[in-house]
């Protein structure tokens, strides 16, 4: 009752009814005022309130990927038949011999048959891990280690400490970076807003921590008679390995954020290498004028501090 009206109009004696339609657009906008009134949040909304949950306010996005994927991930690996080593061993010679963006490429690939930019095989990990340990026990012949234990703590600090530990924090801080200032962000309400998911920031860690372990370790563990001594030459090749180390790392840090296609101004990975050129220029200098700084000694010195 009430919302039909009926408009007659004589045209050949047909009639005709009119349903009004602005009518029900009224309508619909007070119920929509009304909802908003109540504090109701319109369609859309709880979307919106999940995301700013999950990511923040400014979209950034640390660990919200990471709980749901972590318990299959360890899962997978303390199961050897479920590892592709294969596919790791081929992707670690590709990074050394500087193919990096054919491991990125997988990457991609990855992203359009799974969904997600991170490994989901734990297999790359666990090489990494056994890699560390062999080369933590090297090391420990090469210092004359004796006890067990020193050879434990060895392993610790290079697997705990310096890998997961330090590939938590840059991890963390990268995905940050990018989530909150690299972004392309889309104001289309037809697009997906993508973010950097903080596994696929983990995996970028690994990868540019593959070659870091090639130069700081292998190659550093075979110059150890060469870099520990007194002159300054010495010195210089000390300070120039752990300098192309230290930027092999952020080269390839660059190049894994480079491949994801939303994000803008990657080229803010590579400055933390002019810093690092810009030391060894300081510490060449300084050595011209006697004061040796030997990065290979402060180092080891670091590591078996809390030995002594």
């Amino acid at each position: 009752k009430g919302l039909v009206d009926r408009a007659e109009r004589t045209d050949g004696g047909a009639a005709m009814e009119v349903l009004p339609v602005h009518r029900r657009q009224s309508d619909s906008a007070s119920s929509a005022s009304s909802f908003r009134s109540r504090g109701v949040p319109e369609a859309g909304a709880f979307d919106s309130m999940r995301d700013r949950t999950r990511y923040g306010d400014d979209g950034s996005s640390v660990f919200g990927d990471v709980f749901p994927f972590l318990r299959p991930f360890l899962r997978r690996a303390v199961h050897w038949n479920q590892m592709d080593f294969e596919a790791a061993v081929d992707e670690m010679l590709s990074l050394l011999v500087a193919q990096p963006s054919r491991v990125y490429k997988q990457a991609y690939y990855r992203k359009q048959t799974k969904n997600r930019w991170a490994r989901d095989d734990p297999a790359f990990a666990v090489c990494q891990v056994a890699f560390l340990v062999v080369a933590a026990v090297a090391t420990g012949c090469a210092l004359r280690a004796r006890r067990v234990v020193t050879f434990a703590y060895l392993a610790f600090a290079a697997t705990v400490l310096h890998w997961l530990v330090g590939g938590v924090v840059a991890s963390s801080a990268h995905s940050w970076l990018s989530n909150a200032y690299l972004r392309e962000r889309s104001w289309s309400t037809h697009s997906v807003d993508q973010k950097v998911e903080w596994l696929y920031a983990f995996d970028v860690h690994c990868n540019a921590f593959w070659v870091y372990f090639a130069v700081a370790y292998v190659a550093h563990y075979f110059l150890l008679p060469v870099v520990l001594g007194h002159s300054f030459v010495a010195m210089l090749l000390a300070n120039s390995l752990h300098c192309f180390a230290f930027s092999s790392y952020f080269y390839v840090t660059h190049l894994g954020f480079r491949a994801l296609p939303y994000l803008r101004r990657t080229e803010v990975f590579l400055y933390p290498i002019v810093a690092a050129v810009a030391l060894l220029i300081a510490t060449i200098a300084l050595g011209i004028l006697g004061y040796k700084i030997n990065a290979s000694k402060i180092s080891i010195a670091a590591v078996i501090a809390p030995l002594t």
